[in-house]
């Protein structure tokens, strides 16, 4: 793979940088950007973005152009090495580049995201108990929307963005918009590489953002060296993540999901703001932020309920929804394998006795439907 021809361009309220990947179009369209007169074009965000593709391919990727000089080593010495092993590829991938060159910027802005989720929320409230002063918010589209180019992404963009932006008003912060195509170059699924995919989009402000702290989905107990999620190991890998102007951490190390949830509960903007929906489309032609049916909805209401806060979060989940829905979610998590995140439900009931007989013949039901369902396709044949 080569990467060739960046150009960046002004447009009315946003700047373009863009360059050739083989012979298509990489872009990201940013609110933000840091330009001098004599600084060098960085390949940096687009070398990031491909990252995914290179292993998806297990290719090799040239830069016909100029590579910050520590984010070159740190991807060739560190990052690489480790993303090949975890991935099981044969060869190590590197990155080769026609000139490397060194930025330090007077400028040290500190910057995480904002989706108003689980994570990025808590990251945000342990970031103000520990007197870290942050710059700037920052909402990306790089595939966390939806498949690149259809119009449930684009109304999933608009409205969440609609509410990370009045979220960060009230905290009286700016927010930093990029958004990418860099996801449609991957077969993979988003999770196989959002770590990479949203923390080019910080990459592309060519130096405005300068450390960036990244909402992980994980605590560190939790990490593994499993491909196919990048949350898996966002703590091991996301450190190493720097350049001469650019550092990266990982937040909430110490805390589980669960723990992050009653971490935030009592945060007044969160009940008004939180967003953890999958279905954002369905969210916004019922009135409400979040769906209150996909799994995240469901298991972020459940843990609100045992917490004995959900009723104030009844701006943002629909709770007659929620009452119909939940014994249902909750049988269906005595069925099957669960997630990480399921599993920490599950317990969580458990400990605190709300898994009645009831759910339990919900779930033999189901199991016998499913059996006899099975049988019948069977039998048919």
């Amino acid at each position: 793979m080569r990467l060739s021809g960046i150009e960046i361009t002004k447009n009315d309220s946003s700047y373009t940088i863009q360059c050739l990947l083989d012979d298509e179009v990489l872009y990201f369209k940013t609110s933000h950007i840091f330009l001098y007169e004599e600084q060098v074009s960085l390949f940096d965000a687009f070398v990031i973005a491909v990252i995914p593709v290179m292993i998806e391919r297990q290719e090799m990727l040239y830069v016909d152009g100029a590579v910050d000089s520590f984010l070159f080593r740190q991807l060739n010495e560190q990052i690489l090495p480790r993303l090949s092993k975890i991935n099981d590829l044969q060869d190590v991938l590197q990155i080769q580049s026609l000139s490397d060159v060194i930025h330090q910027f007077d400028n040290q802005n500190r910057v995480t995201g904002v989706s108003c989720g689980v994570d990025s929320m808590a990251t945000i409230k342990n970031l103000e108990e520990k007197k870290t002063q942050l710059d700037y918010l920052a909402f990306f589209d790089a595939g966390s929307h939806g498949s690149y180019g259809t119009k449930n992404s684009s109304i999933n963009y608009e409205f969440r963005k609609k509410n990370a932006l009045e979220f960060a008003k009230k905290l009286s912060y700016e927010l930093i918009e990029v958004r990418t195509n860099a996801h449609k170059f991957l077969t993979g699924r988003f999770k196989s590489a959002h770590s990479f995919l949203n923390l080019s989009c910080a990459f592309a402000t060519q130096g405005l953002i300068n450390h960036y702290y990244y909402a992980s989905a994980y605590a560190i107990g939790q990490s593994t060296q499993q491909s196919g999620d990048t949350s898996n190991y966002d703590h091991i890998i996301l450190p190493f993540l720097e350049s001469s102007y650019f550092k990266t951490s990982s937040t909430l190390g110490e805390i589980n999901r669960l723990e992050r949830i009653e971490f935030i509960s009592d945060y007044a903007l969160v009940q008004n703001h939180l967003d953890v929906c999958t279905n954002s489309v369905r969210a916004k032609s019922i009135g409400y932020q979040n769906c209150t049916d996909c799994e995240k909805c469901m298991r972020t209401a459940i843990s609100l309920e045992v917490l004995g806060v959900l009723k104030n979060y009844n701006g943002v989940f629909d709770l007659d929804r929620y009452h119909k829905n939940v014994d249902d979610y909750t049988s269906s998590l005595l069925l099957k394998e669960n997630t990480m995140h399921d599993a920490e439900l599950l317990t969580l009931l458990k400990a605190n006795n709300r898994i009645t007989r009831n759910h339990y013949l919900i779930a033999l039901k189901k199991k016998l439907k499913k059996s006899l369902k099975k049988f019948l396709k069977v039998f048919r044949k």
